[in-house]
């Protein structure tokens, strides 16, 4: 299962639909080697949130991860988080692999 996962690379793109009940939005395709932390704050809310719950899946299966850590994976997003409000310019990957290797 590892091999698998270990072909998603930095190429990686993930789709979200972000929409409710009463709009839909088109759905979005954003490569995760190339967004920045200032376009991820400019998400709305729900979009912001769905990135956020793949990056997360995304780097606990990059480190096979089989369970999660509620309050670890909390930590790690406030620290990539805080790093990104200091670094709007930096690579949102980046700054998530920099959080998750701690």
């Amino acid at each position: 299962m590892r091999a698998r996962w270990s072909g998603f690379s930095l190429g990686l793109a993930v789709v979200l639909v972000a929409g409710s009940a009463g709009s839909q939005v088109a759905p979005r395709i954003i490569q995760l080697d190339t967004i920045t932390c200032r376009e991820l704050q400019g998400f709305p809310g729900e979009q912001r949130d769905r990135l956020l719950i793949y990056l997360t899946g995304y780097l606990d299966s990059k480190q096979g991860a089989t369970a999660w850590d509620e309050h670890l994976t909390g930590q790690r997003i406030d620290r990539a988080m805080a790093a990104c409000k200091s670094s709007p310019g930096a690579s949102v990957l980046r700054v998530f692999t920099e959080a998750w290797s701690r």
